[in-house]
């Protein structure tokens, strides 16, 4: 997707490099492509139209001679024809003047020439006596001198047909787009033997080899040739926001792989990470690219140095960027020209940017049509290769990326060049995209959690179970999941069409997730001794056999389906998080009355612990019930088995409680569990106390109890507010003024739905409009975070009339002196809390100063599949739906389930802490019913757990080409770390090969990996990451 401009409102500028950036944003221009240009014209009465397809100049001049100005003004006014011989000059003379006045010392020998080369050509002009062509000529012998030095310049044309996946057109359209681009290159590669192609995105070279094999033989034998450049080290020029950093990670893995497998590159043979059109990039991001081999960086948006207020003169387009870690890759910021641009004089108007900035005098030129493919024309080559003839004119070469990057780099290597150096995110653009087509966002979110939890499932299935590791099921599970990261698709500025090929692509996962992870699971139940736990014969109906079939599986769970023992019911809870978790675990089972207060749970430590009774129903011709029961250290990566059977709990249980109290007027009902409460009601736990008003529609006090501290400021926390955005252009890109506003819950209706003893829950109904909401705020025992689960029949609709409504999720805290901190790929980033629109993954942190308190006290909201997040110095907003009206219409109309959570804290934020309970929530515990029946397995048991805490699992797999298991870790809170990590001997047998590897899994010449009996040691660079192969 390109269109002109960002239409961002400047802010003002952070921190330099290696400084804590401040919220910024840029003004980003774009392609000179007509029809783009017409979108955005059409999209927006208010946005500032493109400014025409060429800058400013922006070199510093010394003033030409009048006499000067004045013959070049004239001949400028000559008319000479597009392509004629005049019109070089003046092109020719034009450069000449701003090369002498960026080099001043020449100007004494030049601007006679220049004088004496103007008037020539000026005077045969007036007097009509001899051709244009001829004077031309001769006036470029004057200039000889000039046309050397403007030789030492070069300007490197690359061609490239940026392609949209599934923009504005459907899965079809891209097809045909790619298959008539590629087919037009290679036509042109006939014509222009000079003519070089540079390509990005493996994607469109699968489907040129699923869909025209004959195309793909004439495109393996250009790039054979060495015509067709690949820039493909991702699979899909993707968001760098929105995506986690284990994708991130396996984009570089099966891009480089079948690149290696399809055309035999080496894995190293491209080492440019292209992301023309991406609408943003994470700091992590060098660190992810440095360990899978990349080293070069091509973008357009989000630009690092123009966020520090710079115009396009004034930035070096060229500049080092570094990562969190420490690593750095060259990127190319082509703001000021973008990726689909024209061959012509204009061409020359940044160089001596370049050359101030950097001391280079090469510029890279992206050219051709793009967007929907097309690609280079006739006319761009036969411009080029015209101008390539110009004697006073810079060097324009037909190239590719890697021979200009390749040619800087050996030039700053030889003369010590030192570029400029951007230590910081590089964003913030289109922040509209971070919540809009929030079903693709949830796609994205569950797609990357189920992988991961998948080929931890598919590993313990095959050590334990005997089943083969379905590597290329899990391989194309991947694939389709980075295409949906594509930067028009997760991002949710796409076409109805594109979000219906989307979750075709999102359900077609869920399907082999789903049936790896349930058949692995229910073989590695069926080795766990559950007999153990059975205390002697126990007598009872056994009517759950069958119960539940496909229960739970809509979007991806493992299927509850009853395994039908008699009298109880086992199950084995597994913990796919590398770390022991205390937790609640809630079990479906079938056909089986339990009551609560007479439904019990035994553990292998022969621990009874009451079980509560949150839920019954009925499903296809079976009854359920949902026990919960908490489950306190479950080994990470690990499981424990539990039988649940009637009975009566211990009268003096040893777990602790969660209370519910309600305040105010007394309660002239039965019981107060289901009647609707018109006062506030106190939930308590030994950490936190809480108080809901159905009033103020939320939290009103959040108490820490350890230091009677209350969170909660002015406001609510997490109260659920419609917003209304003023009509405004590209309302999927951009955020509009909030123009009204409404606390949608405010006087809702309540009820306390679970009094306790594991878990109280309270909900808070209310219809506004067309919507209906329902919210559930929930405090387990022992728990220091607050769960909130909201059912949202959204029937608002955005109009060009009445603009965009937006649903957010506040939070209102009472702190100052704020500090905010966030969760992105593979690590963390603290910035300013100014309010604006922000990305992030799994949670964000907002700690500061209690008034009239010397303490700090913060606040983390966790969520699983919301990205945008407003926060200041006093409240976070967590933005959940927006109905943004174009391109798609109806993004978000019908039923919504949006789960989110807080956890208040005292002292500064622990990242660490923050990382574990984020990544809890994004994968829930998972409990499989089983037989009584007796096994070779243990009723607890554990296959690897993270040992150190700022140090997180990224991914555990097997390896692409070994028998043997990846471990991917990386730290989180800024410390060179020896992360520690405990391997089962079943998964990785002691003594073991253990070595560092690179994303691409091979081996490092300075691997820091060992293991010592059971634990692997490794070590991190602070928020680095490390890769592991064992076996």
């Amino acid at each position: 997707m390109c269109l002109w401009r960002a239409l961002a409102t400047a802010r003002p500028p952070g921190g330099g490099p290696g400084q804590l950036a401040g919220r910024r944003r840029s003004t980003c221009s774009g392609s000179s492509d007509a029809a783009h240009a017409g979108l955005a014209a059409r999209s927006s009465n208010n946005s500032p139209q493109p400014d025409g397809h060429r800058p400013r100049r922006v070199e510093t001049h010394v003033s030409a001679s009048a006499e000067l100005q004045a013959l070049q003004a004239a001949i400028s006014a000559a008319q000479g024809g597009a392509h004629s011989a005049l019109e070089r000059f003046k092109a020719e003379l034009d450069f000449a003047v701003r090369l002498m006045n960026a080099q001043p010392d020449n100007s004494a020998a030049w601007e006679p020439l220049l004088v004496q080369a103007a008037r020539h050509v000026a005077d045969g002009l007036a007097a009509a006596g001899t051709a244009p062509d001829t004077l031309v000529r001769e006036a470029e012998a004057i200039l000889a001198p000039v046309g050397e030095a403007a030789k030492q310049y070069e300007i490197h044309c690359c061609g490239h047909a940026h392609i949209d996946m599934n923009w504005m057109w459907s899965w079809p359209e891209t097809v045909a787009v790619t298959h008539d681009t590629f087919s037009t290159m290679d036509k042109l590669m006939d014509e222009f033997p000079a003519f070089r192609f540079s390509q990005s995105q493996v994607s469109v070279y699968d489907l040129t080899q699923k869909y025209a094999p004959p195309l793909w033989e004439r495109v393996k034998q250009r790039i054979a040739e060495g015509r067709w450049e690949i820039t493909a080290s991702q699979w899909v020029e993707g968001d760098k926001n929105l995506a986690g950093g284990e994708i991130l990670c396996r984009h570089l893995l099966y891009t480089r792989r079948w690149l290696h497998e399809h055309l035999g590159l080496p894995y190293e043979a491209v080492k440019i990470d292209w992301e023309c059109d991406t609408f943003g990039h994470c700091w992590t991001l060098p660190g992810i690219l440095a360990r899978g081999g990349v080293s070069r960086y091509y973008h357009h948006r989000a630009n690092g140095p123009r966020l520090q207020g710079m115009s396009s003169g004034e930035m070096s387009q060229l500049f080092w960027w570094e990562g969190k870690d420490g690593s750095r890759v060259l990127a190319y910021d082509d703001s000021p020209n973008g990726y689909n641009c024209e061959i012509g004089p204009h061409m020359t108007r940044l160089l001596f940017a370049m050359e101030k900035h950097t001391g280079l005098r090469k510029l890279l030129w992206i050219y051709g049509v793009g967007d929907h493919g097309g690609g280079p024309t006739r006319r761009h080559l036969r411009a080029a290769v015209d101008m390539a003839s110009w004697p006073v004119f810079p060097q324009v070469l037909l190239s590719t990326t890697d021979a200009y990057f390749s040619a800087v780099e050996r030039e700053i290597a030889e003369r010590g060049l030192e570029l400029p150096v951007h230590s910081d995110e590089l964003n913030y653009v289109f922040e509209g995209c971070y919540t809009s087509e929030s079903r693709i966002k949830f796609a994205n979110r569950k797609g990357e959690n189920d992988l991961v939890d998948t080929e931890v499932c598919a590993l313990a299935g095959k050590l334990f179970c005997g089943q083969p590791y379905p590597r290329k099921q899990l391989t194309e599970c991947w694939e389709r999941s980075m295409f949906l990261q594509f930067h028009d698709i997760l991002p949710g500025s796409g076409v109805k069409e594109t979000v219906e090929h989307a979750m075709g692509l999102f359900q077609e996962n869920l399907a082999n997730t789903t049936i790896l992870r349930t058949r692995a699971l229910r073989a590695c139940a069926e080795l766990v001794d559950t007999q153990a736990l059975v205390p002697g014969d126990v007598a009872g109906p056994d009517l759950g056999l069958g119960g539940g079939a496909g229960n739970d599986a809509w979007w991806g769970g493992v299927s509850t389906l009853g395994a039908g023992p008699a009298g109880c019911d086992p199950f084995v809870v597994y913990n796919l998080a590398p770390f022991a978790r205390d937790e609640l675990v809630r079990v479906k089972i079938w056909n089986r009355d339990y009551q609560d207060g007479h439904v019990r749970v035994r553990d292998p430590q022969g621990n009874v612990l009451a079980g509560q009774v949150v839920e019954r129903g009925d499903y296809w011709g079976h009854r359920f019930v949902v026990v919960a029961f908490p489950a306190q250290a479950l080994p990470g990566i690990g499981f424990r088995a539990f039988v649940v059977e009637p009975g009566a709990p211990p009268t003096e249980p040893d777990t602790p409680a969660v209370t519910v109290k309600p305040l105010g007027r007394p309660v002239y009902t039965l019981g107060y569990v289901g009647a609707q409460l018109l006062d506030p009601v106190a939930i308590e736990n030994e950490h936190l106390r809480i108080i809901i008003d159905p009033e103020a529609g939320g939290i009103t006090s959040c108490e820490i109890k350890a230091a009677e501290t209350d969170v909660v400021g002015e406001g609510v926390l997490g109260a659920i507010v419609r917003e209304q955005e003023a009509p405004h252009g590209m309302t999927a890109w951009q955020l509009g003024t909030i123009v009204d506003r409404k606390w949608v819950l405010r006087n809702s209706v309540m009820r306390v739905v679970h009094a306790g003893p594991h878990v109280a829950t309270v909900e808070l109904h209310a219809r506004d409009g067309d919507s209906d909401y329902r919210l559930r705020i929930s405090l387990a025992a022992g728990a220091r975070q607050v769960d909130f689960d909201l059912d949202v029949n959204w029937l608002e609709r955005g109009d060009p009339a009445t603009g965009v409504p937006m649903l957010r999720a506040w939070f209102s805290t009472d702190t100052w002196n704020s500090r905010a901190t966030r969760e992105i790929a593979c690590g963390t980033i603290d910035w300013e809390p100014d309010g604006a629109e922000v990305p992030a993954l799994n949670w964000v942190d907002l700690t500061g100063f209690t008034m009239g308190e010397d303490a700090e006290v913060g606040l983390t909201v966790l969520n699983d599949c919301k990205y945008g997040h407003s926060i200041s110095e006093e409240e976070i907003k967590l933005t959940l739906l927006r109905s943004s009206y174009d391109p798609d219409p109806l993004p978000e109309l019908g039923r919504h389930n949006i789960r989110f959570a807080m956890a208040p804290h005292l002292g500064p934020v622990d990242c660490s802490e923050a990382t574990r309970m984020g990544h809890a929530f994004n994968h829930p515990l998972v409990a499989v019913g089983t037989t009584v029946h007796e096994g070779d397995a243990p009723t607890e048991s554990a296959m690897l757990t993270v040992q150190t805490p700022n140090v997180m699992l990224s991914g555990l797999k097997q390896a692409e080409d070994a028998d043997a298991v990846i471990v991917r870790l990386y730290e989180v809170e800024g410390r060179e770390t020896e992360a520690q990590v405990w391997v089962c001997p079943d998964l990785a047998p002691v003594g073991a090969p253990v070595v560092e590897t690179d994303l691409l899994e091979q081996p490092l010449e300075n691997s820091t990996a060992t293991r010592e009996g059971e634990v692997l040691s490794v070590t991190l660079p602070p928020y680095g990451i490390a890769t592991v192969r064992i076996g």
